[in-house]
C-alpha cells in the first residue's frame, strides 16, 4: 500500500481543498484526527473541526499550493516535508510562502485518517 498511500497524500497536497473546500470529503476519512504542533501551540482537530478550518481559510486565499521536497512512505504511512505558498484575495498577483511543514499522514480506505504535523511560519 506504500505507493497507494503516497498517491493519496500527494493528491491532497496538490489539491485546491483550502481554496475550494467542496473537495474536502474526497481526501479525509470520517474518523480523521489531526495533531498539530504549530508555532502558536498545539491543536487537535477531528473531521468536522478540520473541515470548518479549511472553509475559514478558503475565504482569504485566491490560490494555495504545496511544494514537496521530501516524501517517504512505509505501508499506510507517509512522511512529507513541504512548503505552502498562497496568493491572497488582497494580493492575487504575488505568491508568498506562508509556512513550512513536516507531516506524517496515515491512510485508511484511500483517505487520510490521521496526521501528526509540525509547522512554523515563513519569515515572509
Amino acid at each position: 500500500m506504500s505507493a497507494a498511500a503516497k498517491k493519496v497524500v500527494r493528491n491532497f497536497l496538490d489539491s485546491d481543498v483550502f481554496v475550494d473546500p467542496e473537495d474536502f470529503s474526497s481526501h479525509f476519512h470520517k474518523d480523521f484526527k489531526m495533531h498539530w504542533h504549530a508555532s502558536s501551540g498545539y491543536r487537535e482537530f477531528n473531521y468536522e473541526d478540520y473541515e470548518r478550518f479549511t472553509q475559514a481559510i478558503s475565504v482569504a486565499y485566491e490560490s494555495m499550493r504545496s511544494e514537496i521536497t521530501h516524501m517517504i512512505s512505509d505501508k499506510d504511512e507517509v512522511a512529507a516535508r513541504f512548503t505552502v505558498f498562497v496568493r491572497t484575495v488582497e494580493n492575487p498577483r504575488e505568491e508568498v510562502p506562508v509556512g513550512y511543514f513536516i507531516s506524517i499522514f496515515k491512510v485508511s480506505e484511500n483517505k487520510i485518517i490521521e496526521v501528526h504535523q509540525t509547522s512554523h511560519p515563513s519569515e515572509g
